[in-house]
């Protein structure tokens, strides 16, 4: 079941993201590639260990901006299937300081045992809407296939920032909330 729902920065898809069949669901409904992968919402740095290699700058970063609109792509371990990571073996973390979004992901995983998706509501290569209702009207018919809204209201701040973090190594991938400049004075410090 395909579920959209409120972040901290814009709206959300969510779906089981280790299993292949729902995803499949979520990228026919955004028409995107399924050799893409999707962010991952958790609900902790418990949940990011679980499943990625957590580096000390990684660490760093996380303990700075998380919870928050930050992605934290970072290197999978063996648990995660091959085909739910990127090409390069690494995976986005969210989590969010959402009220809603963080209930939403605590009681999906309590019940699922598994990260839920944390996609752009829209279209793949279209914009994101604010509202739940301009998203669904974006979607068309397909939207039949969100299973369930959570409505928190508008939403328009940017987008998260992404952050690669390959053992110490830091790539801005994309600029959003919080500044490069954040990102990078937060990780000179950690090293002074």
């Amino acid at each position: 079941m395909i579920i959209l729902y409120p972040t901290e920065t814009l709206y959300a898809l969510g779906v089981n993201a280790l299993d292949a069949d729902e995803l499949h669901t979520l990228f026919l409904l955004k028409g995107r590639n399924e050799r893409q992968t999707a962010s991952w919402q958790v609900r902790d740095m418990d949940d990011v260990q679980k499943y990625a290699e957590v580096s000390e700058t990684a660490a760093v970063i996380a303990a700075k901006f998380l919870p928050g609109p930050l992605t934290l792509v970072l290197p999978t371990k063996d648990i995660v299937p091959e085909e739910r990571a990127a090409l390069d073996r690494t995976i986005g973390f969210r989590i969010s300081s959402d009220p809603i979004a963080h209930k939403t992901v605590c009681d999906f995983m309590e019940e699922f045992d598994a990260p839920l998706t944390c996609t752009s509501a829209n279209v793949h290569g279209a914009p994101t809407f604010s509202t739940p209702g301009e998203i669904l009207q974006q979607f068309g018919e397909k939207a039949q296939s969100i299973g369930r809204i959570i409505d928190g209201g508008v939403r328009k701040s940017l987008a998260s920032t992404v952050v690669r973090v390959i053992d110490d190594e830091v790539t801005i991938i994309r600029e959003g909330d919080i500044s490069e400049e954040e990102i990078v004075q937060c990780v000179k410090e950690s090293q002074s």
